[in-house]
């Protein structure tokens, strides 16, 4: 008589076996785990290189796409006298870091915005311009080089982040699509410049991945970074808390590491909020910062408006036509969003993505699609969004499994017109909006 099969937690099982052991994770058995020896630096080391190890081909794949993308800038910029690295690092909201690098907070460009708001380098959080000072401290980089090289390897780490979440869910070959594909973005060039979105990707895949691993306190401090370098944090805060209190609420018990996952999560953001107040004697004194760039909260209604501008201009004159063409991939990157977040809620079985990242992803596009903002929405903001990548990463891997390297032709594809995007954004367009 044979004894049926012992389901553990975490088990990746299919078909009509399928057991849902968590609210939070159903990870697959990883053949890559290093066994525990003696000493905690030593195991820590051993579990990093075997983790770098299995992402390695996923970094490298990331590495190509991107690096063409930054290959063909560099020759643009070299083949018309500009400089490249100064280019990526000054380049509109890069410039206000780059202030921030070199003056603090108390230096301004003396210019006045909407409303007659006094432009504020206060309207940009520390965390992304503090690290990229200290890179230039520590290789003697200038400024624009240090913001830029910050970017790069928070890239590579934000990449190994997505591949980390994915692989653990879904295996390797999800996890190599998913960062290929978030690599080929239209807007992808963005992770590349002197932007602070790199590293605000970077820091969210790794939380959400600690909440995924159930390292509650890692998840709250890195959320606490977080919300130290993008406004946009308060969609990590929102899912580290929903995670901490289903985990609470599965275990029926007093865990008090969700609870200070839940605690530290917030702090980051509201912290700066608080030294701004403060700084500005004013309780309001970020928003109202913001409202130099005409931004705010409209519930969608600026989206909207801007969804149907386009639509005209598309039919319009000529000149009104070269100008919505220029700004198509930037609607079509916010429809194909939510159509995207749309697969993710409809997912069922062991394709269903874990709440915390359900709930990131949702948090990333209502922030972006109620922004008020004279360019919504902002495809920009929307880098950070990788969860809601994982449904076509899915369909990718299943229908590359097998087959030729013919197969990958689609995405080197995606990857070119993502490369000479980027050089248009990079010297021909407006603000990488």
């Amino acid at each position: 008589m044979t004894s049926a099969p012992v389901l553990k937690r975490g088990t990746a099982v299919s078909g009509a076996d399928h057991v849902e052991t968590s609210a939070l994770v159903g990870p697959p058995a990883d053949p890559f785990r290093v066994p525990p020896s003696g000493r905690p630096l030593r195991r820590w080391v051993d579990r990093t290189t075997a983790a770098l190890r299995r992402a390695f081909p996923a970094l490298a794949a990331y590495a190509a796409v991107r690096g063409l993308g930054v290959l063909l800038v560099f020759g643009w910029g070299w083949g018309h006298g500009i400089a490249p690295v100064t280019r990526l690092g000054t380049l509109w909201d890069a410039a206000w870091y780059a202030r921030i690098v070199d003056h603090g907070y108390a230096v301004s460009d003396g210019l006045t915005g909407a409303h007659g708001i006094p432009f504020s380098p206060r309207a940009f959080f520390p965390l992304y311009p503090g690290v990229s000072r200290l890179v230039s401290e520590v290789t003697g980089l200038g400024t624009a080089g240090a913001l830029v090289l910050t970017a790069w390897t928070a890239s590579l780490a934000a990449a190994w982040g997505i591949f980390a979440i994915a692989h653990r869910l879904w295996g390797r070959r999800v996890g190599l699509v998913a960062v290929i594909l978030w690599g080929v973005l239209p807007l992808a060039a963005v992770e590349s410049m002197g932007y602070s979105e790199s590293l605000f990707t970077a820091l969210c895949a790794w939380s959400l991945y600690a909440v995924l691993r159930t390292r509650w306190l890692t998840a709250g401090l890195l959320c606490l970074m977080a919300g130290l370098t993008r406004p946009s944090a308060t969609a990590l805060i929102a899912a580290v808390t929903v995670a901490a209190a289903l985990e609470l609420r599965r275990v029926r018990a007093w865990r008090w590491r969700p609870l200070a996952a839940a605690l530290l999560a917030p702090l980051g953001w509201l912290g700066y909020i608080g030294y701004v107040s403060l700084a500005e004697r004013s309780l309001g004194a970020y928003f109202r910062i913001q409202a130099a760039w005409d931004t705010g909260i409209d519930g969608g209604w600026s989206t909207l408006r801007w969804y149907g501008h386009e639509f005209t201009h598309l039919f319009a004159g000529h000149e009104a036509q070269r100008h919505a063409f220029g700004r198509l991939p930037i609607a079509i990157t916010g429809l194909v969003y939510l159509a995207l977040l749309v697969a993710c809620l409809r997912q069922r079985g062991p394709q269903r993505q874990p709440v915390v990242l359900l709930v990131f992803g949702a948090g990333m596009l209502a922030i972006d699609f109620v922004n008020s903002s004279p360019l919504p929405p902002i495809a920009r903001f929307l880098l950070p969004a990788f969860p809601l990548l994982f449904p076509a990463a899915q369909w990718l891997a299943g229908r590359l499994a097998g087959r030729t390297a013919a197969a990958w032709w689609p995405l080197a594809a995606a990857a070119v017109g993502s490369a000479c995007y980027g050089v248009a954004l990079t010297f021909h367009g407006g603000a990488p909006s």
